[in-house]
């Protein structure tokens, strides 16, 4: 897969929470492996980032392989997270599957024991057009 491509705020507000992350995963070889892959991210200017990509408090609309059930979340940072509202935390496995990652990406992770697959159909709302860069 592509490079992710990620604002330079939401990188460096990602990496200072990255020891607090790995600390409270509940599987941190995940929040490990999407340390790694941020840091290997294509940054750009919070004014600059394409339309259609995800950022952290994007509510992206994802469409379930094969099913076609159709989900909204929003990717937010952990203590915003609310699995009820469907805000989604940034370093959980589904949100470290989307950040940085574009519309008709498809990208999978693991939930129950088993592998979810979905495509990325639409970047319902992307705070840095609106000029939220520092959410």
């Amino acid at each position: 897969m592509e490079k992710r491509i990620v604002t330079i705020s939401d990188y460096e507000r990602l990496m200072s929470h990255r020891y607090y992350a790995l600390y409270r995963a509940k599987k941190p070889e995940i929040v490990e492996r999407f340390l790694i892959d941020l840091m290997e991210a294509e940054l750009v200017d919070p004014s600059q980032i394409p339309e259609g990509i995800i950022t952290m408090n994007s509510i992206v609309l994802l469409k379930e392989i094969g099913a076609g059930h159709q989900i909204e979340l929003k990717l937010t940072y952990p203590n915003e997270s609310n699995e009820l509202e469907r805000k989604i935390a940034v370093f959980s496995s589904i949100g470290t599957a989307l950040l940085g990652r574009r519309v008709g990406h498809v990208v999978s992770w693991q939930i129950q024991g088993k592998s979810a697959e979905m495509e990325i159909l639409r970047v319902t709302h992307q705070p840095e057009p609106v000029e939220y860069f520092y959410l």
